[in-house]
Formats: structure tokens, C-alpha cells, sequence
């Protein structure tokens, strides 16, 4: 044990010393335009696919994949990098039947953050609506695999150490129990290589040890080696109790990337701490327990003060499993997603297994209780509820690797037309649900959002979205005839009046708190993306200003109070889409008396942004809105409020 307990602090030393070099992250990549653009129809097969990010990508050669709408896969050339490493293409040598198209991708930006995604469109004027494309599996079972021996690594570290004070409290009482060797450091062995084997793939994945201090995700899992390693170390030195503490981290590592942290990032991510805790101190002291009352089967006596010593402690870790289970599951899972999605099923089969290890709990309770002859029954009955309960951490496992409930669907209508001339941009919030706005010469087209994981593990569960709107102008009221386009998108062909076009829609999604919004469409659209090159620039140079800033995830409840920050332009720039000075579709509003609008859209990303400039060209006010939040923010800057 001293040896490896030499390695591990040799490794942790490295590990540490690895992290005290990490910097900052910065901006993550938006795409900003493809070709063909996203949910368009094209007259003629393409033949190149383009992507155009705002700051340079790293990718591998088959960073773009095309498949038609049966999921087979059709002929791509390998993807290249131009411009620096902000466009993305390759080539399409086959020319293409009419039909819809589905185009993966992925790459990693200079921040080492990884984003993937996918969009469609169309070859040929007369477009059916696609078919589904051939499922993906429901889960990572790879990443499945390496979650669930992490969990068990950590519940028989953990609950071991905190059952092994219990056996040590007895043989001090009585000597001559026999010492039950401990497990602990085996299982800290066990999920020390889980989470290095996960910092290898995520490092594999983005291309760069830079990865596990540049995102979320890569910090997470280092805290969870570091977590191991030390705990091993302690071990190794005789401080097991020690080790509670860096197996805490690990706790608290995994809740700050869990399902519930994504979702609500504190609370979330601090109920799932507390149940992995509480999970993994039941397994883990249960398991010893039954591992010490075989050892002691011919002294009846210390078994039942050792299982009953166990059984007091187990109410309130079930307690605490319960009560920060039932929350997280109210949180992430829609009541109606229980049934109708794989994940609220797989969800059920894991509360199945709770109750069966709940019974046999109860049921080994009351036979200690009642006579020492049955304690052969309660040592049985010990073994099946540890061996039900490490299924238990399987399944969390698993679903650990499957998307929640509520991403968008993959949709089968067929994707909007193509749109000419200029276009004016928009979105916000209806309740929990995200807007984007696309107003064209001859169509509206609306992508609607709602709350979704970020990582890519799996396929989205099914969403299905409701809308309808209504136009206004001077008095004059027409409906919105919407069309499904897929993938949580509306079209609908339409003709704006010169003026301020009052648009109102109304969205509904499954399990989501829908709402109303309005927008409003000034036309004609003006193209202005010089001035957001302008502003970019005049932003850039700005060293003093105090931002407020109030954000919500639900429009419905309200903006909480604004929160004030000191910044300077170059930090404020760093985090926002259009900070390479150039957007997908971007309008200026210019009025007497006015301060002049930028109205800027990033459909791919969900995103949209209006700014008003004041009379040096600094921004004003910004409404930054996102397929998860929107921001409102007000600027005050040293020589002018």
C-alpha cells in the first residue's frame, strides 16, 4: 500500500501542478453561417458544405458527415480548414437526388471547448417531409461504463470508511472480533482509473490536455482524480477518515456537471452532491456491513450491534437519497416525459430497484429486531439488497449518459424556403420556452427552445412544440398561418408593411411553462454589418464601465434584481456571439430623436441579441437572449451614464 501510496502522491503532485497552470476560458465558438443555411431548400444539389464560425476551430478529418433521410450515410470528402481556421467545408463529389439531408459536425475551439451540432435542408422544389433518421443509441454505454465504476468506486470508499469506524468500535469493546480487511482502497484504486480514463477521453475528444482546465466538464473530472488520488494517499498513510473530505469533492465534482447542475446550476448541482453522498455512504457501509457479519457468524451478539449501528445510520442516508432524488426528478423530468421518453422509463426501473432494496431493508431490520437465530436470514437478505443497490448505481449510470427530457425534437416537416433579400431578427422568451425570430422578404420563420443539456451524449428525447401568432399594424389584426418546418421550427408565408410590425406569439411545449411574446419587426430591413463591425471596434476600446445585469430562464416569474459588474470591453466582448464583429443577419434601426438599434440574429445558435448605441457608438442597453436565458443588461460608463 505505501508504494502505490508514493505513486499516487507523485501523480497527484503532477496533477495539482497541472492545474496551477490553467487559464482562463474564453468565448465559445458560435457558428455564424453555413451553406447550405440551415432549414433551407436549395434549387440545385451543392457542392460543398461551408461552415463559418467566429473564431478559428481545430478539427479531425471527419469533422463533417451527411446523411440522407433514411440515416445513410452519403459520400463526403474529409473537412478542411480556410480563413484561419474559421471556416469549415468539404466537398460533396456525388451529386445529390432530391430530398432532406441531415449535416453533422463538430470541432473544438482555441478555448478547448467542444461543440457539435447538426442542421438540415433540402435539395429540389418539390420536398416531401423527411423521415426520421435511423435512431442513434439511447446512451454513451462506454461512458456508461466508466460512470458506473466511478460510483461504485466512490460508495465503497466512502460508505466503507464511514462503516469500518463502526467494526472498529466493536473490536475495541471485544478484541477477539476477527478484523475485516478494508475495501476502500481498492475501491479509491477503482475510481481513481474511472475518472483518468475520462480525462483521457475528453482530452482525446477535444484534441488537448488544455481541455480539463477550459470547460466545465475538464474540471470536473480533474477534481475527481485529484479527489482519488489523495484519498488513496491518506489511505496508504492510515488517515482514512482523512479521505472522507477529497471524497466529498468528488461528490461535489459530479453534481456541478450532473443533469440537475446543467438544469439549475446551484441547487442542482448541490442536491445531486447530497444524493450521490448519501447513495454511495448506503452502498458502500452496507456492503461492509455484510462483509463483517459474515466474518463474525459465530458471535451473534457483535453482528447485531454492528447491523444495528448500520440500520440507525441508514434511515437518514435514505432519507436524504429520497427527499434529493424526488426533487431532482421534479426538476428534470416532466411528469408526462415519466412514460413517454427513455430516460423517464429508465428513471422508473431505478426507482423499481430502490423499493426492492428498501423492502429487503426493512425486512433485515425486523428480523434483528426479533431474535438473534435469524441472522444467517438477515446476512442473505444483506447480500441480495448490496447486490440490488450496485444495479442501482448501474442505472444511475446510465442515465447519467442519457439526454433529459425537454431538448428539442428532431422533427420530420419538410425545412422553410429559402429566403431573398434582407431579413430582420429577433426573439425572447415565452415562459421556459426560448424564441428565435427570422423575419424575410415573403416568410417568418420561428425556432423555438426549450431547456436542454450541453453535452452531446445521446440523441434528444422528442419535444413537441405548439404555435400560433398574430400581426399587427395600425389597428389591422391577421392571423399567422404557422407550418411545422421540424426540429421545433414554424413557418409561415407573410408579407410586413413598412413600419413597426407588432408581432405576438404564443408557444407551448410538453412540460414547459409556455407563454406570450411580442416583437417587433421594423421594416424595411436594414442591412448594418459595418456598424457591428464598428461597435465590436468601439467597444474593444472602452477601459471602465458598470454593467447591471438581470437574467431569468422563465419569463413568466419575472427579472430578479439587476446585479452590478466592473468591466472593460475587451472582458465584456470576450463572451459574446457577435464578438468577431459580424452576425448572421444583422439590421440597424436608425430614428430622429432615438438612439440607434442593432438588431442581431444567430439562428444556428439559437441566439439574438438588440443593442442601442449611445452617441459615441458604445453599447447602451443589451437584450442578449439564448435558447436557455435571456439577459438584460444596462452599460454606464465613467464620463456619461
Amino acid at each position: 500500500m505505501w508504494a502505490v501510496a508514493r505513486v499516487v502522491l507523485a501523480l497527484a503532485v503532477a496533477w495539482v501542478g497541472l492545474l496551477a497552470g490553467a487559464a482562463p476560458a474564453g468565448a465559445h465558438p458560435y457558428l455564424l453561417f453555413t451553406t447550405p443555411a440551415i432549414d433551407s431548400a436549395v434549387a440545385e444539389s451543392p457542392p460543398t458544405i461551408v461552415l463559418v464560425f467566429n473564431q478559428a476551430l481545430t478539427i479531425e478529418p471527419h469533422a463533417i458527415t451527411v446523411s440522407d433521410v433514411q440515416g445513410k450515410p452519403v459520400a463526403v470528402t474529409e473537412a478542411r480548414t480556410g480563413k484561419g481556421g474559421t471556416v469549415i467545408s468539404a466537398d460533396l463529389p456525388d451529386t445529390l437526388v432530391p430530398g432532406t439531408y441531415r449535416v453533422h459536425w463538430a470541432a473544438v475551439g482555441v478555448d478547448g471547448h467542444a461543440v457539435t451540432d447538426e442542421f438540415r435542408f433540402a435539395v429540389g422544389a418539390q420536398v416531401v417531409g423527411a423521415a426520421a433518421a435511423t435512431p442513434a443509441p439511447i446512451a454513451d454505454w462506454f461512458a456508461a461504463l466508466r460512470k458506473w465504476l466511478l460510483l461504485l468506486g466512490f460508495a465503497l470508499a466512502f460508505g466503507g470508511v464511514v462503516a469500518e469506524r463502526f467494526a472498529r468500535v466493536a473490536r475495541g469493546q471485544n478484541p477477539t472480533l476477527r478484523p475485516v480487511r478494508s475495501w476502500s482502497g481498492y475501491a479509491a484504486m477503482v475510481g481513481l482509473a474511472a475518472a483518468a480514463s475520462s480525462a483521457a477521453v475528453l482530452v482525446a475528444d477535444l484534441g488537448a490536455p488544455a481541455a480539463l482546465w477550459r470547460s466545465s466538464a475538464g474540471l470536473a473530472v480533474a477534481a475527481e482524480v485529484a479527489g482519488f488520488a489523495i484519498a488513496l494517499l491518506l489511505m496508504g498513510l492510515r488517515r482514512s477518515v482523512w479521505a472522507l473530505a477529497p471524497l466529498a469533492v468528488v461528490a461535489l465534482a459530479e453534481g456541478a456537471v450532473s443533469h440537475g447542475g446543467v438544469e439549475s446550476p446551484v441547487a442542482g448541482a448541490v442536491l445531486t452532491a447530497i444524493h450521490v453522498g448519501a447513495a454511495g455512504l448506503w452502498v458502500g457501509a452496507l456492503v461492509y456491513t455484510t462483509r463483517v457479519a459474515v466474518a463474525w457468524r459465530s458471535r451473534p451478539h457483535a453482528v447485531r450491534w454492528m447491523v444495528v449501528s448500520y440500520a440507525r445510520m441508514a434511515l437518514w442516508v435514505f432519507v436524504a437519497v429520497a427527499v434529493s432524488g424526488l426533487v431532482l426528478a421534479v426538476i428534470l423530468v416532466p411528469l408526462p416525459a415519466w412514460t413517454a421518453t427513455a430516460y423517464g422509463r429508465t428513471l422508473l426501473v431505478k426507482l423499481a430497484l430502490v423499493l426492492v432494496a428498501v423492502t429487503l431493508a426493512v425486512a433485515g431490520r425486523r428480523v434483528v429486531r426479533r431474535r438473534a437465530a435469524g441472522l444467517d436470514r438477515v446476512r442473505r437478505t444483506a447480500r441480495v439488497e448490496s447486490a440490488t443497490l450496485t444495479a442501482v448505481l448501474a442505472v444511475t449510470a446510465v442515465l447519467v449518459s442519457m439526454p433529459t427530457p425537454g431538448a428539442a425534437d428532431t422533427g420530420t416537416a419538410a425545412p422553410p424556403p429559402a429566403s431573398h433579400g434582407a431579413a430582420v431578427p429577433g426573439g425572447g422568451r415565452a415562459g421556459e420556452i426560448g424564441v428565435n425570430v427570422v423575419a424575410g422578404e415573403d416568410q417568418l420563420v420561428v425556432r423555438l427552445f426549450t431547456p436542454r443539456r450541453t453535452d452531446y451524449i445521446g440523441p434528444p428525447a422528442d419535444q413537441h412544440y405548439e404555435l400560433s401568432g398574430r400581426l399587427a399594424l395600425d389597428g389591422v389584426t391577421d392571423d399567422v398561418g404557422f407550418r411545422p418546418c421540424g426540429g421545433g421550427c414554424f413557418v409561415a408565408p407573410l408579407r410586413w408593411r413598412d413600419g413597426d410590425n407588432v408581432l405576438t406569439l404564443r408557444a407551448q411545449a410538453d412540460g414547459w411553462t409556455g407563454g406570450t411574446l411580442a416583437i417587433v419587426v421594423p421594416w424595411p430591413a436594414v442591412p448594418a454589418g459595418d456598424l457591428v463591425e464598428r461597435t465590436v471596434r468601439v467597444m474593444g476600446a472602452v477601459k471602465e464601465m458598470t454593467v447591471y445585469e438581470s437574467s431569468t430562464s422563465n419569463t413568466s416569474s419575472g427579472f430578479p434584481e439587476p446585479k452590478a459588474l466592473d468591466t472593460d470591453g475587451a472582458q465584456l466582448l470576450s463572451n459574446e456571439p457577435y464578438n468577431a464583429g459580424v452576425a448572421p443577419v444583422a439590421v440597424g434601426v436608425r430614428r430622429a430623436s432615438e438612439p440607434t438599434r442593432l438588431l442581431l440574429g444567430f439562428p444556428a445558435a439559437g441566439a439574438f441579441a438588440e443593442l442601442s448605441l449611445d452617441g459615441l457608438g458604445r453599447i447602451r442597453t443589451e437584450t442578449l437572449v439564448g435558447p436557455k436565458v435571456i439577459f438584460q443588461r444596462r452599460f454606464v460608463y465613467p464620463d456619461h451614464p
